[in-house]
């Protein structure tokens, strides 16, 4: 079922004292024309947010996108809340919640991680109503860098195991992420990025590569940013879907995008898996934008 989760997904305040502070947020909405050769127009429409909350030693967090693919919705959802331990130890909770077009799951973990400096280990286990067996994950995450991460998530559930690793890379004027996901038969991977030139101007741009066993997809997308105000800026993005088969699907992308600050919490829940699958290959959801601002950030952010 997890199989048929994710390839649904691809293919179809500022801070009032040291105490609390908003770390991170970020909201989309995009509407994508696919031109499919010889047969026609399929319109899909896709919007979203996160966002992520600290008070004192707890993190609150929360993520929701939803895609629309000619009346067909496929929505992924998490809510979570985290607490710091001493000794650099944190635990916490998290549900997320997926419904497509009548097949509805759902999965509450329990998680606990250990940071080290830049490194971060973690484990979690989680149920859900909807699945035979109890989930198990592990994960681990290294700043390369104040901007930079690499990450990798195994989730163990309903007998499969999902590999996903990621790299997040942000300077001054572009940045870079990255994701491979291997699922039995199912695998993706996708790079996306963006460059900033002057006066809010900035050159954007996606590859990525789906293996369905069957059927192989390879992906690209160019365009180009406009920010209006920091943080928030308007894209429109070409790009074209390649299929084995000999389908071949012209895509055009029109979209607004918000974004400030950085997750400071290294748990990637499932709905975050996804998301940031689907926002790498061909822009589908969450692009991420060229100006990837820290002010936001404070110094709890960094212990």
């Amino acid at each position: 079922m997890i199989r048929n989760l994710f390839i649904a997904s691809v293919l179809s305040v500022s801070a009032t004292a040291a105490a609390a502070e908003l770390t991170y947020g970020a909201a989309f909405a995009k509407l994508h024309d696919f031109d499919v050769d010889g047969a026609g127009t399929i319109d899909v429409k896709s919007l979203g947010g996160g966002i992520e909350y600290r008070y004192n030693n707890f993190i609150f967090s929360g993520e929701l996108s939803n895609i629309d693919i000619e009346g067909v919705d496929i929505e992924l959802g998490t809510v979570g809340v985290e607490y710091a331990l001493a000794n650099g130890f944190n635990i916490g909770l998290d549900y997320s919640r997926f419904d497509l077009a009548g097949m509805d799951a759902d999965v509450t973990s329990l998680f606990g991680m250990y940071q080290s400096g830049a490194h971060t280990f973690g484990a979690a286990i989680g149920d859900s109503s909807d699945l035979d067996d109890m989930t198990f994950s592990i994960f681990a995450a290294w700043d390369v860098t104040p901007t930079g991460t690499v990450g990798l998530d195994l989730v163990h559930i309903e007998d499969e195991t999902l590999y996903a690793a990621y790299a997040d890379y942000d300077v001054a004027q572009y940045n870079v992420q990255a994701d491979l996901v291997k699922l039995d038969d199912l695998s993706i991977v996708a790079v996306a990025g963006g460059y900033e030139f002057a006066n809010g101007f900035s050159a954007i741009g996606s590859v990525g590569f789906l293996d369905l066993g069957s059927e192989d997809v390879r992906a690209i997308t160019i365009g180009g940013q406009y920010e209006f105000t920091p943080g928030a800026n308007v894209e429109l993005a070409l790009g074209r879907l390649d299929f084995d088969s000999g389908a071949d699907v012209d895509q055009v992308t029109f979209g607004v995008n918000y974004e400030l600050g950085r997750r400071t919490s290294k748990r990637r829940s499932l709905g975050n898996i996804f998301s940031s699958a689907t926002g790498s290959f061909a822009g589908l959801t969450d692009f991420r934008s060229e100006e990837h601002t820290s002010e936001l950030q404070s110094p709890m952010a960094s212990r």
